[in-house]
């Protein structure tokens, strides 16, 4: 991700010196991962409180409930945690992330789940190219339309001066092929509603094991093109991509 011009990545991990160490290697900050029960025995320890905030690249975290559906932690869940994480780091973002599809198909979704108190930037999710559950679509398919009118919807409910940090669509599903505008096309669907937006992240999917029905960043080298363009034209100094064409084996 460093050679494509990213500043941070996310993990799927606690903080740890081990990861602190491997993203500063690479020249990148870092966000950790924990879910609510995590939370709650990370702050209870002062020992991992400590090695955390020792930590030379650890830019915050992220949370979210793992016992409920994804999109779907209580608004009681998200004001624990988020309360827990910055009184013990108050320096460093806290984010959850809002999963746009259930506007549609769950009635109420935004008045019982989203809140944006609880996150330093909202930071919305729908990944539009492939099979959802609003459909399918190829990347040549109006899926700008869709992911529009979920963001219309969210648009109103943004409180005045809080920022945006848009996911964007990163992977490939089989059958549904990307090209490098991909990424550029959704986030100039974002700059509709928020034109002076100058942050984005991109969901690059990782596959542990046997190929499956996702195929990862590292191997799309036209994705990969995109990102590298993506995060050029958003840096305000000089581009930091290092992408090669040729992928080594790993």
């Amino acid at each position: 991700m460093a050679t494509m011009g990213a500043n941070v990545v996310a993990t799927l991990q606690p903080p740890s010196a081990g990861t602190d160490a491997i993203a500063s290697a690479a020249g990148l900050d870092y966000l950790a991962f924990l879910t609510t029960t995590e939370i709650e025995s990370f702050a209870a320890d002062p020992t991992r409180i400590a090695e955390a905030r020792s930590e030379r690249r650890l830019a915050g975290f992220t949370y979210w409930d793992s016992e409920v559906q994804e999109g779907f932690t209580t608004p009681e869940a998200q004001q624990r945690a988020y309360a827990a994480l910055k009184s013990l780091f108050p320096d460093k973002l806290v984010l959850y992330p809002t999963r746009l599809d259930p506007i549609v198909w769950k009635p109420g979704f935004l008045d019982d789940y989203f809140r944006p108190d609880f996150t330093d930037l909202v930071t919305p999710y729908f990944y539009p190219v492939g099979t959802t559950v609003l459909g399918q679509a190829q990347e040549g398919d109006p899926w700008p339309e869709t992911l529009g009118g979920l963001l219309s919807a969210l648009a109103p409910r943004l409180p005045a001066g809080k920022g945006l940090l848009p996911v964007l669509q990163g992977f490939q599903q089989t059958g549904y092929p990307v090209g490098s505008r991909v990424l550029a096309e959704q986030l100039a669907v974002y700059r509709k509603s928020r034109p002076d937006l100058s942050d984005a992240a991109v969901f690059a999917w990782k596959i542990a094991g046997e190929p499956g029905p996702l195929v990862e960043l590292a191997e799309l080298p036209k994705l990969q093109r995109g990102v590298c363009t993506l995060f050029a034209a958003l840096s305000p100094g000089p581009a930091r991509c290092r992408r090669r064409d040729v992928i080594p084996f790993r």
